[in-house]
């Protein structure tokens, strides 16, 4: 056999022998592809199933935190409606008729307990109905001796009754403030009605 003949035979076995070798290669690699697309597209689910849920997660959270805001909101709002209420009835109960108003302070100090003391009130209102807040209660109370002080308090109304040492608070503003425990719940539901809350 020549030497060509014999180079041609060593050519041709190794192209067969390298085209094998591809034909292998070729096989394996559409099977990693495969493999590897596979993966890539379950994968890629899989993140997108978890962003989706993880995105639900933090529209309910930020939901329910916007839902609280708004409740705190809502209770703050009406908070400021029941104050202006509490308010409302200070400002009322100082521009009543003047016979009815002295008659009110009268019967507050005869609650106080006391028979005697100082009347403490405002500027205005020691000018306008000091002497017959004083005498009527001298009147009110057997063995009264109420005295009108020259003092003056910055209040809304009513006044500071002053026996020795003890201050006694009569003034419009406190007695109001000491019913608001008594009376938030009534002002409330009367404000906001329950069938107005399912609304």
């Amino acid at each position: 056999m020549s030497l060509e003949k014999i180079t041609a035979a060593i050519i041709d076995e190794a192209k067969a022998e390298c085209e094998q070798i591809m034909n292998t290669a070729r096989t394996k690699s559409s099977g990693t592809i495969n493999t590897l697309e596979k993966r890539i597209v379950e994968e890629t689910e899989v993140a997108v199933r978890d962003a989706e849920e993880e995105s639900k997660k933090i529209v309910s959270r930020r939901r329910s935190v916007a839902d609280i805001d708004s409740r705190k909101i809502v209770l703050a709002r009406k908070q400021e409606l029941i104050e202006h209420c509490f308010a409302e009835a200070v400002a009322y109960i100082t521009s009543i008729d003047e016979d009815r108003y002295v008659d009110f302070l009268t019967r507050a100090g005869q609650a106080a307990g006391v028979v005697k003391g100082e009347l403490i009130f405002n500027e205005k209102e020691r000018a306008a109905i000091g002497a017959r807040v004083t005498e009527a209660l001298n009147r009110a109370v057997p063995g009264g001796e109420f005295t009108l002080s020259a003092e003056t308090r910055n209040l809304r109304g009513g006044y500071m009754l002053r026996s020795g040492q003890v201050y006694i608070n009569n003034s419009v503003e406190a007695m109001v403030d000491e019913k608001r425990r008594e009376l938030t719940a009534e002002v409330a539901s009367i404000l906001f009605p329950p069938a107005e809350a399912e609304k």
